[in-house]
């Protein structure tokens, strides 16, 4: 859990998610952060669109606008997500830290730091591509500056930045401010999602060890003629409870799923799009030029970022499988009637699959995953 602490403390610094028991100067301090992180965003997001031209179009620099406010726009979701739905998030993270979900002994503690040391990976790893792809696509941009021309990004704006060197300056630093925190927020929620979904993991594999442990409590007491009143209440308890944790699991992750529906919506149906424009600039790049550098780790980034939640919910609907294996794996067959009855039941219900989705038709695997690849390949090859 210490990973999606540190990742709230971040989205506090970027004026995203307000700490709990802010109140004062604080809150007013950090409700003026998050009003200038929104705004910016907003500014930028309109000045690229009123850029854009449909008349004398300059494909290549249509495109590379292009990709530019799509990004902007699946982060604008994030970020509208994370703050209209606040309530919404506080009721994961404390779903996560009590009830069922608290770690009771070593063994609980050392599965679930499996699950915690990817999610750490993930942390690590995944900020390093991002954050070098950003400064080489902002590198890219920044060498075709021409004070005071050319801007590092293309943007409309309500007066003349070539009048004077501080006008084009001022410009193009609140251009490379805005692009910078924007990269960094997407960077941030990017690993929300994921981070989510590895715990969910780790806890249907304690899932899977409570019931372990249950069939073999249950044993010990049949073989040691424990009385079978005694027995019955002790089945009764200790099934209640597991089933009561395999139903708050279910639960949070349809929670979950709903919470973040429409990033999952905006960010898949975008990234494609992004990924064959992306590739549409580079295949009209000259190879040794840093606008191609930048592109290319532009298309890494977008890449990656499609591809971690894909791999994170196709391995959180295969650990829910995998729950019948769990079950099968123990001696529960040797148990009274009425435990095998609500075992059935319990492997009946572990049989449907529970995945994310979005908008009914957005299903997030690896298989789905494919076909954004596939589908950015047949746009690119229109584009051509």
């Amino acid at each position: 859990m210490e990973v999606l602490t540190f990742n709230f403390f971040l989205l506090s610094i970027m004026g995203v998610w307000k700490p709990r028991g802010w109140r004062g100067i604080k809150a007013i301090l950090y409700n003026i952060n998050r009003s200038i992180v929104v705004i910016v965003n907003h500014i930028f997001l309109l000045s690229g669109i009123l850029d854009l031209e449909f008349k004398n179009v300059d494909l290549d620099a249509f495109v590379d606008n292009l990709a530019l406010i799509l990004a902007m726009v699946v982060v604008r979701q994030k970020i509208v997500c994370v703050i209209q739905n606040r309530t919404g998030v506080k009721h994961i993270l404390d779903s996560l830290a009590k009830g069922p979900f608290k770690l009771r002994t070593h063994q609980e503690k050392l599965i679930f730091s499996r699950f915690d040391d990817f999610a750490r990976n993930i942390f690590t790893y995944y900020p390093l591509v991002f954050m070098s792809s950003l400064l080489t696509y902002s590198s890219g941009h920044m060498a075709v500056m021409d004070p005071p021309y050319v801007l590092p990004y293309k943007g409309w704006f309500p007066y003349n930045y070539t009048r004077t060197t501080k006008i084009y300056w001022t410009t193009a630093i609140y251009q490379l401010y805005a692009v910078f925190t924007t990269a960094t927020i997407n960077l941030i929620l990017d690993l929300l999602l994921p981070c989510i979904m590895c715990y969910m993991c780790g806890h249907i594999h304690i899932l899977k060890h409570r019931f372990k442990e249950m069939i073999e409590k249950l044993l010990v007491m049949s073989e040691n003629n424990v009385p079978q009143e005694k027995i019955i209440s002790t089945e009764r308890k200790l099934l209640g409870e597991w089933i009561e944790y395999h139903i708050d699991i279910l639960r949070l992750v349809k929670f979950t799923n709903e919470l973040f529906s429409s990033v999952v919506f905006v960010q898949y149906t975008v990234s494609a799009l992004l990924l064959c424009t992306i590739a549409y600039l580079m295949s009209h790049t000259d190879t040794m030029t840093m606008s191609f550098a930048g592109n290319l780790a532009f298309f890494t980034a977008m890449f990656i970022q499609i591809l971690l939640p894909c791999y994170c919910a196709d391995k959180l609907s295969y650990e829910f499988l995998d729950i019948s294996t769990g079950i099968y794996d123990t001696n529960w067959h040797y148990l009274s009637n009425n435990i095998r009855k609500s075992v059935v039941i319990i492997l009946r219900k572990s049989y449907r699959p529970v995945i994310i989705t979005s908008s009914f038709f957005i299903v997030l695997s690896l298989e789905s995953f494919t076909k954004v690849v596939k589908l950015a390949y047949t746009i690119y090859n229109v584009l051509e």
